[in-house]
């Protein structure tokens, strides 16, 4: 029997990403709730983050080295099995022993380590199963994998959590990785051209290294790359103190902090649906530095200046819109201006300087809630003299004033991206590779 190829194919793995996202969204939200209440400390939450995206950050190079030597079915089903067996370490973590802290940190450690190869892998497939045109749709759908299972996972995570335990959800997880696993192997994977070349290679460290010279050599790329840095920077920050927020602004109920995330997501995935309907089009960076505009001001700051659960739903709602407006038409311009033989370990490349915005905003963020303005918005704090009157004063004051300043910047980054030619301009300077064929070789 013929196995599904092209689009079609896509199509399948990806409902299988859909299901396994369901399960990583619960675990981590699941996890996430655990940390804060065994601690209370926001750099405690950021932490967990910090410690799976600066594994991922740190295993990049040598992933993106990997994809473009082994065929994407290996990578991606390495990658998913790598992620399961430290979902399984999870379950049996919280069955036998009495759980610590550190213990889910060296869980994150390894989980992000085998989802430095996911990204660059599905981002090259996407260009080899299907037309130039189709990119920005598939992107989209991609994006729908982060934000469609966020609809429901919290959620669901919550209510599980009211009437069983933790365990229950990292054994869901566990199981949706195995129906994700089972995806790829009922479809045609194309095969990587640089796989089958006899040709000599050099050294898997000299190889690591060839996504960063390829961008450095780029102009415009690499400035497409610092915008995305900039923003992924400045919105996580923001982004660790948000659900905190909510918690300490409703006693600390779950079930607002499930409903302003759930609703949040719809937004996520409406965008991803607008991205889908728009398709490919030649002012991809119109959307793109519109979206990091929106996201300042209407995800961040809105955000922070409303007092009840409508309004943080409603700001979530049209921030997490934009995301799938900024992240799936940045990745079709990088498709599309990137040679397909390379883009495993460009691709890598820019994930490692993209996701290294994530550990260091998520380190960061924590240090700046704890020991700067949370503190410094308490009552006779040194901040209230000046923010007071903006945001209140009290623990979530400072949060709610990190989100403030974040909004501004991410504003400021939009209108920066506008005023700068070679960010503006990337689709017309730089020029599209020589097409190759769209059907190659499968595994």
């Amino acid at each position: 029997m013929r196995r599904p190829q092209g689009f079609a194919a896509f199509t399948i793995i990806w409902l299988g990403q859909i299901v396994s996202a369901v399960g990583t969204r619960m675990t981590a939200f699941a996890l996430g709730l655990w940390v804060w209440e065994q601690s209370g400390h926001v750099s405690d939450v950021a932490l967990l983050s910090f410690c799976s995206f600066a594994a991922t950050v740190v295993f990049s190079p040598i992933a993106g080295s990997l994809i473009d030597r082994w065929n994407r079915r290996l990578t991606i089903v390495m990658s998913d099995l790598g992620s399961l067996a430290a979902t399984v370490g999870l379950l049996l973590l919280f069955l036998s022993t009495t759980v610590h802290p550190w213990m889910l940190y060296v869980t994150s450690i390894v989980t992000g380590a085998f989802l430095a190869f996911q990204y660059p892998a599905y981002a090259a497939a996407i260009t080899q199963m299907m037309q130039r045109g189709h990119f920005p749709r598939a992107n989209a759908m991609m994006s729908l994998v982060r934000s469609l299972p966020a609809v429901a996972a919290p959620t669901l995570a919550a209510l599980l959590l009211s009437v069983t335990d933790i365990k229950v959800i990292v054994a869901v997880d566990a199981a949706s990785y195995v129906f994700a696993l089972a995806t790829v192997f009922l479809v045609a994977v194309p095969q990587n051209e640089r796989s089958t070349s006899h040709t000599e290679r050099p050294s898997m460290w000299r190889d690591s290294a060839f996504g960063f010279r390829y961008i450095l050599r780029r102009p415009p790329l690499l400035g497409l790359l610092g915008l995305s840095f900039a923003v992924g920077l400045t919105a996580a920050v923001t982004w660790t103190v948000m659900i905190p927020f909510v918690l300490s602004e409703t006693g600390n109920s779950t079930a607002q902090a499930g409903v302003v995330q759930t609703v949040g997501a719809v937004g996520g995935v409406l965008g991803g649906l607008l991205v889908g309907a728009l398709g490919g089009r030649a002012d991809k960076m119109k959307f793109v530095l519109g979206g990091v505009i929106g996201l300042g001001l209407l995800g961040r700051v809105v955000f922070a200046l409303g007092d009840s659960v409508l309004v943080w739903s409603l700001s979530l709602l049209v921030g997490w819109g934009a995301i799938p407006l900024i992240d799936g038409y940045t990745q079709s311009i990088w498709q599309e201006k990137v040679d397909r033989a390379v883009q495993g370990r460009v691709f890598a490349a820019q994930q490692f300087v993209e996701n290294l915005s994530m550990p260091l905003a998520l380190g960061l963020s924590g240090l700046l809630a704890d020991h700067f303005f949370v503190p410094g918005m308490k009552k006779g704090g040194n901040l209230t003299a000046y923010f007071s009157g903006l945001v209140g004063t009290g623990p979530a004051a400072g949060m709610a004033l990190m989100c403030v300043l974040g909004g501004g910047l991410l504003v400021a980054i939009g209108v920066v991206g506008y005023l700068v030619p070679l960010i503006r301009k990337v689709e017309v300077i730089m020029p599209v590779p020589e097409e190759h064929v769209d059907a190659v070789d499968v595994a």
